[in-house]
């Protein structure tokens, strides 16, 4: 997924160049739309040592998040502003999930 989220920002930070033949400040906004997401999901790809399984799976969820806010920036407020959404899905998919399935997500998610 990493490679997905270079591929996003390498396609933000062109589109920012190549903005500044019309418009100077949109590279502006460059650091704050695109760097710090980046540097977040970086953050989150780097942390090891979770004690649950909740944990991990609310960390792939907010990665998720993440992308999506870095590779849609016209829609970054409306998925930053989901992110209570992915901690109820993980909570939703924890207890309410048959454990047969959750088991086997679980087993296919996790062990990568």
């Amino acid at each position: 997924m990493s490679i997905g989220t270079m591929v996003a920002l390498g396609s933000r930070a062109t589109e920012a160049i190549l903005s500044l033949w019309s418009d100077k400040t949109a590279f502006l906004a460059f650091p704050l739309t695109a760097l710090i997401p980046g540097l977040a999901f970086l953050f989150l790809a780097t942390l090891r040592g979770l004690s649950s399984q909740e944990g991990v799976l609310m960390q792939l969820g907010t990665m998720v998040q993440l992308f999506l806010i870095i590779a849609f920036p016209s829609f970054a407020l409306y998925l930053a502003l989901g992110f209570p959404v992915v901690f109820l899905v993980v909570e939703l998919f924890e207890s309410r999930c048959p454990e047969r399935l959750r088991d086997w997500v679980k087993l296919r998610i996790l062990t990568c």
